[in-house]
């Protein structure tokens, strides 16, 4: 006597595509134990529908913690964690360009940052306002985008927003820097 094994679909995450949601809808599916071969297309099918492999595709919602120190009067260098729809870590520098003398708050800033990660290298443009709350501590607020990308991230786009905190007193000036966005496809 042959026995069937019933499988169950797993549910996936929004955004899928119309013929994901299809296939979650169907109550069960019933695999003969002897044909296990026919269970590989639908477990393939199934990870094609996994929300997380066709977002790392397209990309989406990103979030880039950085912690870095100056290594010049306008450069600085440091490290990298994105999380969201991509992920990837590595290093990173920045070129910066200071709108007026730190003496002076709030200080227009623009710059260039250069992410070296596991996929692939992002490059950002961006503007921030460094605004000081004391002689050595001052918060940062910006915007920024895509400006090249290579590697995983070969036509990609994307923008968003930074925040961030700078610390003057240490020696090197450290900062750690918060960017939430999208970068797409």
């Amino acid at each position: 006597m042959v026995r069937a094994t019933r499988v169950r679909p797993e549910s996936t995450v929004e955004p899928v595509p119309l013929w994901c949601r299809t296939l979650t809808a169907l109550p069960e599916i019933t695999v003969h134990p002897t044909l296990k071969f026919a269970t590989l297309p639908l477990a393939m099918l199934s990870l094609a529908c996994n929300g997380s492999a066709t977002e790392a595709a397209r990309g989406g919602d990103v979030t880039i913690a950085v912690q870095q120190a100056l290594t010049g009067q306008t450069t600085s260098a440091g490290t990298f964690q994105m999380s969201g729809a991509l992920t990837d870590t590595g290093a990173t520098t920045e070129e910066l360009t200071f709108g007026g003398p730190l003496t002076q708050s709030p200080v227009p800033v623009t710059f260039v940052r250069r992410m070296t990660g596991v996929d692939g290298v992002l490059v950002l443009r961006g503007s921030a306002t460094l605004t000081f709350s004391s002689q050595t501590a001052a918060s940062l607020a910006g915007s920024w985008t895509v400006e090249s990308a290579s590697g995983k991230y070969a036509n990609y786009t994307g923008s968003g927003t930074l925040t961030g905190a700078a610390n003057f007193g240490a020696t090197p000036p450290t900062a750690t820097l918060n960017y939430s966005g999208a970068i797409r496809r």
